[in-house]
């Protein structure tokens, strides 16, 4: 990747974040037309996704034990976006710094505990969205 590219995407992204959270009242009033899961409206069982949306809701108010509790994959994806964000702005500046893991086995043990959370919060409602 070129660096006028890296600078064009390190430049263009807060700005993304900073239009998205300006209309973020606007996004947030599609919400109603989702509708809701039906996968949990039949079974019961709060499926990996649910609680996305109100999850991204909170984290717009900043609220991120609220956002945590609906669904902790969307602060966990947005933490990692800004590790990759820092990398990038240290490899346009010249060093190459590594804020995330780059071995399999790590995301693969990443990806077991989220899929023991998502199991675990149909049972213990202190974690189950809201």
């Amino acid at each position: 990747m070129s660096k006028a590219y890296k600078t064009a995407v390190a430049v263009s992204a807060p700005a993304a974040v900073i239009l998205v959270y300006i209309f973020s009242d606007r996004i947030m009033s599609l919400a109603p037309y989702l509708g809701g899961c039906i996968f949990h409206r039949l079974t019961g069982i709060w499926c990996p996704g649910c609680g996305n949306t109100r999850s991204v809701a909170a984290m717009f108010e900043f609220d991120f034990l609220l956002a945590l509790r609906n669904n902790a994959a969307i602060p966990f994806l947005a933490i990692c976006l800004l590790c990759l964000y820092l990398e990038l702005i240290a490899d346009i500046s010249g060093r190459k710094v590594r804020i995330l893991p780059r071995k399999t086995w790590i995301w693969c043990i990443v990806i077991m505990l989220f899929v023991i959370y998502y199991v675990i919060r149909n049972f213990i409602p202190v974690i189950a969205p809201v």
